[in-house]
């Protein structure tokens, strides 16, 4: 039956469809460059419009996985909600059936074989020229050709087993005869290609052993419904580790096709007598030895009719899909335990959106900042609060300060990953201005904590400011705070002049040190104050100094100054 080199030849034809198939899906991204990125990170809230984006993309670079993937990663750097998600997820579905297509119509229909070999040669020399898009070309033409020659080797070794008994006794085993046949048949298909993770070379195995004559039709469709539940598992690979809406969106594809499959197989014969109608040939009519030239149609047409149906059933209910994944990954209470929420490894090929994913992700950690600082002058307002309360926030600023050094330290890699691709001026420019404003946010939680000690050590040490040197400290504050709001308010919309304000809040900063300074000396010589007191009161005026000075670099960051 199985001998050795006929295993080899079977594994060996398998690998080379499976790395066509990634080096033709390699190339074609890199021949479309950020377009179908942009593309997909232009989606609406139109279901629509992500349908078709889902579809288009997926056609053109001919791997649902890649699109999933890629989805999965804008949704981590929050540049797709949930619900425009599952549009592109529905797209993707159907646009995946093309390749079934393309090994349909091509492999079992000419002599692809004789064009393989030549793809190869032709796309092997075309990646030793100079020209870049000649080069990603050539990645085109040998993933093709690698593809279809692997597809050709399959073919031939699964065709000396057609008229094998054993074989034979064996398949029948996995024969869709009646539901739990069919469901056996459906988990096979499913655990086949999560360990291959390519529905395609699933399908392009399926459709071979089907035209040997090896499976009949009904047990194909069901092998078929289990590639789309097998080919689910790529994206919730990719999101292990992510925020908890790439997880979701992950889970909702997951959904989509699990229980696209539930309602197919409640009319699975009703299903495939309509496909094998529209399809030219009656494959019931003949035996399933002689119906092999009639399966490869069939399979491609009950894929692509299956997902167009189970989006059109799953369209009006898309909302309902997403709550089912919400419930199924809940918003975790403690939602600062990643440091990093938008940025995401694989859109640092890809700058534009890049740079967008960690202008969040520092806005984001200037509102952290913000927050912190926030926390440490209510604790020092509030002199007579428990020690137990006080702790707490003491614990809480820790927290965040922590926070800040690991995204700034995160942020700075991810940045200088990017810079090293090809960048625009412009664009090295504003990662410039990024690696810039999360270094000072970063000193300004340290001065964060630095007066959160001193608020502490007043506590522990009874140590009690005059109503003039309280007062003191909330105004110097309170100019610190608003240069804070200034920039939160606009760290974002990058490049905006805001060197007016900042200016006039740095004046009145500076305004303020030398004469709470002039008072304290005045305080010292009357002895209302005595050492210890002048010392944290000093130290507090130094770190307000230093925040206002990091928050005007910042300003000068988003003003396009610096």
């Amino acid at each position: 039956m199985f001998s050795v080199s006929m295993v080899i030849e079977i594994l060996g034809g398998l690998s080379l469809f499976l790395y066509g198939m990634k080096v033709m899906s390699e190339g074609l991204q890199k021949v479309a460059g950020t377009g179908l990125r942009m593309a997909l990170h232009k989606v609406t809230g139109n279901r629509v419009s992500g349908i078709l984006t889902g579809f288009g993309i997926t056609a053109a670079i001919q791997s649902s996985s890649a699109t999933t993937v890629m989805l999965v990663s804008f949704v981590n750097a929050g540049l797709l909600n949930l619900t425009q998600a599952i549009g592109v997820i529905m797209g993707a579905n159907i646009g995946t059936t093309v390749t079934g297509w393309l090994v349909a119509l091509l492999g079992f229909k000419i002599k692809i074989a004789l064009l393989a070999l030549p793809a190869i040669t032709l796309g092997f020399f075309v990646r030793f020229m100079h020209n870049q898009r000649l080069i990603d070309w050539g990645e085109v033409l040998m993933g093709f050709g690698f593809l279809f020659f692997g597809l050709t080797i399959m073919k031939g070794a699964l065709g000396d087993l057609k008229d094998a008994p054993e074989v034979l006794a064996f398949m029948s085993t996995y024969h869709a005869t009646g539901l739990s046949s069919t469901i056996l048949v459906v988990a096979v298909g499913a655990a086949v290609t999560m360990v291959i993770q390519s529905s395609s070379a699933t399908m392009a195995l399926t459709m071979t052993l089907a035209s040997q004559g090896l499976i009949d039709y009904p047990t194909c469709a069901a092998l078929i419904l289990g590639e789309n539940i097998g080919t689910t598992i790529t994206a919730n690979i990719a999101a292990i580790g992510a925020s908890t809406a790439a997880r979701q969106a992950a889970r909702a594809h997951m959904i989509f096709n699990v229980f696209g499959v539930v309602w197919m197989l409640a009319c699975f014969s009703y299903f495939l007598q309509f496909v094998n109608a529209i399809t030219p040939g009656d494959v019931y009519s003949v035996a399933t030895s002689a119906a092999g030239a009639l399966l490869p149609d069939r399979m491609a047409a009950f894929h692509t009719l299956f997902n167009i149906c189970n989006t059109l059933l799953f369209l009006p209910i898309a909302t309902l899909l997403a709550r089912c994944a919400q419930f199924l990954v809940a918003e975790p209470k403690d939602t600062e335990t990643r440091h990093l929420r938008y940025i995401s490894s694989t859109l640092i090929d890809t700058p534009p959106l890049a740079i967008e994913s960690a202008q969040r992700e520092v806005s984001r950690m200037a509102q952290k900042v913000l927050e912190m600082y926030d926390m440490v002058m209510r604790a020092f307002n509030n002199p007579d609060c428990a020690a137990s309360e006080c702790l707490a926030v003491q614990q809480r600023v820790q927290k965040l300060e922590n926070l800040s050094d690991n995204l700034e330290k995160e942020i700075t890699t991810f940045l200088v990953q990017v810079i090293r691709n090809t960048t625009s001026r412009e664009q090295s420019a504003e990662i410039s201005g990024l690696l810039h404003t999360a270094s000072n946010l970063e000193r300004i939680a340290d001065h964060g904590e630095i007066l959160m000690k001193l608020v502490v050590r007043m506590r522990e040490q009874q140590l009690q400011f005059t109503g003039q040197a309280r007062d003191g400290i909330n105004r110097i504050a309170t100019q610190a705070r608003q240069k804070l709001v200034l920039i939160n308010e606009h760290i974002d919309r990058r490049p905006t002049d805001i060197m007016e304000t900042a200016r006039a809040i740095e004046d009145e900063i500076d305004r303020l040190r030398d004469q709470l300074r002039t008072e304290h000396i005045a305080r010292l010589n009357e002895g209302s104050c005595d050492v210890n007191q002048g010392l944290v009161f000093l130290d507090m005026l130094s770190s307000f100094e230093k925040i206002g000075d990091h928050a005007y670099n910042i300003a000068e960051s988003i003003s396009g100054v610096r």
